[in-house]
């Protein structure tokens, strides 16, 4: 049988009509779960003059629809949190109120549909988000990384999107955070284009782009260098000097160290760095301007590299080895789509084969005993084990080290960002990580 336009939409619309109230104006410290539970309500939204609400027997209904609402609007649910449509469809809702569940139909499902886009394109306009980033306290011109523009502290004032004279709140606002910038030793600013999203949503979209272009920074430059605690300010704030005093039969000993992030690049050289990896920096700034943007060209690769560049980006400024070691095989796991620990090993083995030629039984490295296949099973194993508790999370001895792991997945993170940007524009590239590899195999034996 033929459905008709909207019929799903239609069949939940009438359920939730049937649920709807407006109700007296109540005080916030009367909305309380006991009142909801009382007066059987399942969403509450409060206004100034009235209280919308949807009853528990309208509940399931109105969530289906919102989910089919989001499903059949992607650029809507990217570009706002859930708790924010859910809220402009309620108040779409209030309108229907009494109104005869019989007499709804695919109009009123299309003009509820139509005034929650218009609501969104009123909200959903292009915004630059301002992140301050700890990076290096040495001065050096001002770059870019895809849609991320970092520029010194001390260059800020003189920007061109420093606000103009006569904008003296605009310039408060900066002088504000420069002051903030300061105190948390947070020598960068970058300012990131991003496109399709209402404020708070642009915001967060913002501060992850600002934190996946500084991993560019960090697949490019030795950790010797600084580079692991490099991030935004508002998630890795810490310590410039690093101090630890111990006692010993009565004597005191005190151990300093100088962990502030990029230090030892030194003044004049980050400019190099960049210059020197412009390949890889091109390439992963296009895979942040996709995340930016919501414009992507290979949708489910790019945003598995964006996860596991987040995830390397975190691990790297993890305290704990055991904790660090999860993370970066989350990067692998997620950048590969593995969802089980055989297909975890099964994956890594590829990435050894694809990105390194290594076959499962090849060793390493050519000074190492140990083969491709049992670094990929040291690697999957130790993360399992953690997470189900069969190895301690604080004392653990793992056969795979911190240092090696590491390693590795910067190769990989970085490799895979590379090859993506030539897979993207070969031949009808698929969308998926085994016509990546395969045609990454194929390129290099060719």
């Amino acid at each position: 049988m033929r459905q008709t336009p909207h019929q799903k939409e239609v069949a939940l619309l009438r359920e939730v009509i049937l649920g709807i109230r407006i109700l007296p104006p109540i005080q916030p410290d009367h909305l309380t779960q006991e009142f909801l539970q009382v007066e059987e309500i399942g969403i509450a939204q409060p206004e100034i003059d009235r209280l919308i609400v949807v009853l528990k027997q309208s509940s399931s209904a109105f969530f289906d629809f919102l989910e089919n609402v989001a499903s059949r609007f992607p650029a809507m649910a990217r570009g706002t949190i859930v708790y924010d449509i859910r809220t402009a469809l309620v108040k779409a809702l209030a309108d229907y109120v009494n109104r005869d569940a019989a007499s709804i139909g695919p109009r009123d499902v299309e003009a509820i549909e139509a005034q929650l886009v218009t609501w969104f394109d009123r909200l959903s306009t292009p915004r630059r988000v301002f992140v301050p980033c700890i990076i290096s306290p040495w001065r050096a011109p001002r770059f870019s990384i895809g849609p991320a523009d970092f520029v010194f502290i001390d260059d800020i004032q003189r920007s061109d999107f420093y606000p103009r004279e006569d904008d003296w709140l605009g310039r408060s606002h900066f002088d504000e955070m420069i002051e903030v910038m300061k105190k948390g030793r947070a020598n960068w600013l970058a300012r990131i284009s991003v496109e399709g999203c209402e404020r708070s949503k642009a915001e967060e979209i913002g501060n992850v782009s600002a934190a996946l272009a500084v991993v560019a920074i960090q697949l490019t430059v030795s950790p010797s260098f600084g580079t692991r605690n490099m991030g935004t300010l508002d998630t890795h704030r810490g310590l410039t000097v690093r101090t630890t005093i111990s006692e010993a039969d009565g004597y005191y000993s005190a151990k300093r160290s100088n962990v502030e992030p990029g230090m030892p690049i030194g003044d004049g050289t980050l400019a190099v760095f960049l210059r020197n990896a412009k390949p890889a920096i091109k390439a992963v700034g296009r895979l942040v301007n996709s995340f930016a943007t919501g414009n992507y060209q290979l949708p489910k690769l790019e945003r598995a590299w964006c996860d596991a560049a987040y995830w390397l980006h975190e691990a790297l400024a993890e305290n704990t080895d055991t904790v660090a070691i999860v993370k970066l095989e989350t990067a692998l796991e997620v950048l590969t789509k593995a969802e089980s620990t055989s297909g975890s090993q099964a994956r890594v083995e590829a990435i050894l084969l694809t990105f390194y030629s290594l076959k499962p039984n090849d060793p390493v490295t050519s000074d190492s005993v140990v083969t491709a296949r049992q670094f990929a099973k040291q690697i999957v194993r130790d993360r399992s084990q953690i997470l189900h508790g069969t190895y301690s999370t604080l004392h653990s001895n793992m056969e795979m080290s911190r240092s090696g792991a590491e390693t590795f997945v910067i190769g990989v993170i970085r490799r895979a960002a590379e090859e993506l940007e030539l897979y993207a524009n070969s031949l009808s590239p698929s969308d998926d990580i085994s016509g990546f590899l395969a045609w990454v195999r194929a390129k290099q034996e060719s």
